[in-house]
C-alpha cells in the first residue's frame, strides 16, 4: 500500500515528485524539529506510526531543549 500511494502522490500530483522527497536528506531529529517549529497550540502534531516505531522519547528530548516541559506544554496521546 505504502509503494502504490508514493506512486501515486508522484506520478498524480504536480510536483508529486518534491512531495515524496521533500525532506529525504534530513534525520528524523531535523524533520521532526522542523514540525515542532510549525506546530502550536492551535495546530498539533499528529504521529501515525508503524509497528514498533515510538517517536515519543525522540520528540521529549527536543521538547526539553526548547524548555517545553512534558505534561505542561507538551501532552502525548495514544489515540490506538
Amino acid at each position: 500500500m505504502t509503494i502504490a500511494l508514493s506512486n501515486f502522490i508522484r506520478l498524480a500530483l504536480p510536483l508529486g515528485d518534491s512531495y515524496m522527497d521533500m525532506d529525504s536528506k534530513n534525520s528524523f531529529t531535523e524533520v521532526l524539529e522542523k514540525a515542532i517549529d510549525d506546530s502550536d497550540p492551535n495546530t498539533p502534531i499528529f504521529f501515525i506510526l508503524s509497528p514498533g516505531a515510538d517517536p515519543v522519547k525522540e520528540v521529549e528530548k527536543i521538547c526539553r531543549k526548547n524548555k517545553i516541559e512534558p505534561g505542561k506544554g507538551f501532552f502525548s496521546m495514544a489515540l490506538g
